[in-house]
């Protein structure tokens, strides 16, 4: 890399980190603006956050109440699989900025929530007690109507407010946005909408027309038609929205109009002010996204400062070590068939994925013992700088991504997450440590290009293995989290390799980050 280019590079990286900071700023002011909020824990040690209608503080909002009849109607929020109450918090503000009280809920082992999560397939009230708990809150709350009450989900979550709506006959309605499976409990769900995106899963759209059906009574719906009548209970709709998927559903504008739509018909409520307020805080957000990458070739060139030089291997034998590694991939993935050997990482789909890792990486790791010992024992040279400059890689990241947890995902680590970043980590490190002496070989575009293969092939490999039925359809789940984190890790490795060709100080980043992204958002079983 020219003098020239590292001046550059220096210098973008400040304006970068300029912009950042602005943004984050700017985002931290909207967090606190708009719809008063303020965190609670409910009984049984459930966190959630109550949002109100009204404008002002978690200070001042909570401490008068408004009378009786001036109290709004509530909502209760429940996010889907592998999601926190911080994902949904765009169609929270959106509804309490339309006028209703809505409390979001960590369910058992997502976000905050430090109770095991606990595979449940079987049973439709898996998630009752903490549905009920939040209606309860709601029902005593003296700043809701606790007598109008709605439950409302995404996903796992529409899954599991449909199930409560049939076991509590007292609530007026049930939203289900992109889920809802069964109808189990004795009563009938009163006023159901069904709402999902064009890119939903095929099982999901029909599976909402079909228990829409048999909740209204008739063979087939015809989408964005009410069946029944809202003021009995009766009423059921199903409504698709083109041009989103299973995520971006729950931050639309157009969810939220067509929810506030269903509300104030459940409601009577009579609007004259136009569609719901827009969340304002996706703006700073982006700014943030497009001044991250800039940030992390600047952070890459700063480790590979700290990090020892290392000598240039040959670009010969990358194309080899591609082709090993597809091999390896595919020749470990049926060792998971039939479960994870590794049940002590704890963390729901995680630890399949992270046990492929370390299979398939002590394996690369043999076989280069054998045939690369010299390049193999490389890694381990000068430990203590190199382990120095990929902590402080690590450390950075995590506090790149904490902002943006607000609007996105929580990355915030409980004690028992942590738990799990350090395990995963150790057990991706294998892999990453195979995965850059196989691939990152020869000049930086060259060893980016071969390593970016690379990634392809991994995501790849994982979404064959869903297909042929060797591993379970939610890792597909974690799929769009990898390929995004693959991108942004290819940032700062290229960066690194540039400056210093270290490919320890690569591996620990990338172990690193990997593992912060499975410890933080997957639901974890301690």
């Amino acid at each position: 890399m020219t003098g020239l280019v590292k001046r550059v590079l220096r210098i973008a990286s400040v304006a970068a980190l300029g912009l950042y900071l602005v943004s984050i700023a700017w985002l931290g002011r909207l967090e606190k603006g708009g719809p008063a909020h303020a965190d609670v824990q409910l009984e049984g040690g459930i966190p959630a956050t109550l949002y109100l209608p009204e404008e002002g503080t978690e200070r001042t909002a909570f401490l008068d109440t408004p009378p009786l009849g001036e109290r709004p109607a509530a909502i209760v929020l429940m996010h889907g699989f592998a999601s926190e109450r911080n994902q949904m918090s765009t169609l929270a503000r959106g509804l309490a900025g339309s006028g209703y009280a809505v409390l979001a809920i960590d369910v058992r082992g997502h976000g905050q929530n430090r109770t095991p999560f606990a595979r449940s397939w079987a049973r439709g009230d898996a998630f009752f007690p903490e549905l009920a708990a939040a209606v309860d809150f709601l029902r005593a709350s003296p700043h809701v109507d606790g007598s109008r009450l709605v439950v409302m989900g995404h996903s796992m979550g529409a899954g599991a407010s449909l199930d409560y709506a049939t076991r509590d006959s007292g609530i007026d309605g049930v939203v289900l946005i992109s889920g809802g499976w069964t109808l189990h409990g004795p009563y009938r769900p009163p006023n159901a909408l069904f709402i999902y995106a064009s890119g939903d899963p095929e099982r999901i759209r029909s599976r909402s027309n079909e228990l829409a059906a048999r909740i209204a009574g008739v063979p087939r719906l015809e989408l964005s038609q009410t069946y029944g009548e809202l003021a009995n209970g009766t009423a059921v709709r199903v409504v698709e929205l083109p041009g989103l998927d299973h995520a971006t559903i729950a931050w639309s504008d157009a969810t939220v109009r067509e929810i506030v739509a269903w509300l104030d018909a459940i409601f009577g409520v009579e609007r004259a002010d136009g569609a719901p307020p827009s969340d304002p805080r996706w703006r700073p957000l982006l700014l943030a996204g497009i001044a991250l990458p800039f940030l992390l070739l600047g952070l890459g060139q700063l480790v590979g400062r700290i990090a020892p030089a290392r000598d240039e291997r040959p670009a010969a034998g990358a194309a080899t070590g591609l082709l090993g590694l597809v091999v390896a991939l595919v020749l470990t993935t049926p060792l998971l068939a039939t479960g994870t050997p590794g049940p002590i990482l704890s963390v729901e789909v995680g630890d399949v994925v992270v046990t492929h890792f370390a299979l398939c990486g002590v394996a690369l790791l043999v076989v280069l013992a054998r045939k690369r010992r010299a390049e193999l024992l490389s890694l381990f040279r000068d430990p203590v700088p190199t382990l120095l400059g990929a902590s402080l890689g690590v450390i950075a990241i995590y506090l790149l991504m904490h902002p943006v947890g607000s609007v996105l995902h929580r990355i915030t680590l409980t004690p028992e997450r942590t738990l799990v970043f350090a395990l995963a980590a150790l057990g991706i490190l294998p892999f990453s440590a195979a995965f850059q002496l196989l691939l990152r070989r020869g000049r930086p575009r060259v060893a980016t290009l071969y390593c970016v293969a690379g990634r392809v092939a991994v995501l790849g490999t994982l979404l064959l293995a869903v297909k042929v039925g060797l591993l379970g359809g939610v890792v597909l789940l974690m799929l769009p989290a990898f390929a995004l984190i693959f991108v942004l890790l290819e940032v700062v490795a290229a960066s690194i390799y540039a400056q210093s060709r270290n490919l320890a100080a690569i591996s620990l980043i990338d172990a690193g980050w990997v593992a912060l992204i499975v410890a933080a958002i997957m639901p974890i079983r301690i």
